[in-house]
């Protein structure tokens, strides 16, 4: 699963989407800039690569 979270006031608004094993996403807009985001712990191993640009960098 893929977790979003972003407050609003005092609380937090939640979204989970499934992802598939072996896939790939890009994270673009609000899904970037204003939600945060995380996979939950899982029991077997799991690599991630994060391919990033620098603040203001293609904005």
């Amino acid at each position: 699963m893929f977790r979003f979270r972003k407050k609003i006031g005092e609380r937090w608004e939640r979204i989970s989407l499934p992802v598939e094993p072996r896939s790939s996403y890009v994270l673009t807009g609000p899904s970037r800039h204003v939600w945060e985001h995380s996979i939950p712990p899982l029991e077997q191993h799991r690599y991630s690569i994060t391919l990033r640009t620098l603040a203001g960098e293609g904005r």
